[in-house]
């Protein structure tokens, strides 16, 4: 068996979310829908702990989220200015 005769024997994987065209063709296919606030969890975590020097658990992470999206009215927290973020986190350090 030829790698063409394989590649088309094996049945394609969907990887969950992503579109292909049976995917488009099946009316029952819903995308999951993406987690704003989760992404935006998710880089607050990245943020804190790339120096290093904290982790985590040293702050509350679902207050910045939740603050930040409040100052800027939207889950991209990429488009606070840094010193603005920065102000949120240093008040958010838990006890």
């Amino acid at each position: 068996m030829d790698t063409t005769e394989y590649a088309l024997s094996v049945p394609a994987v969907r990887r969950r979310g992503e579109l292909d065209l049976s995917s488009i063709l099946d009316r029952s296919f819903r995308p999951e829908p993406f987690d704003m606030r989760g992404a935006a969890r998710q880089f607050v975590i990245d943020q804190v702990e790339s120096t290093g020097a904290a982790t985590r658990n040293d702050f509350d992470i679902d207050r910045i989220v939740s603050t930040a999206h409040d100052q800027i009215g939207d889950w991209d927290i990429r488009s606070m200015s840094g010193t603005a973020f920065w102000r949120i986190v240093s008040c958010c350090i838990r006890p």
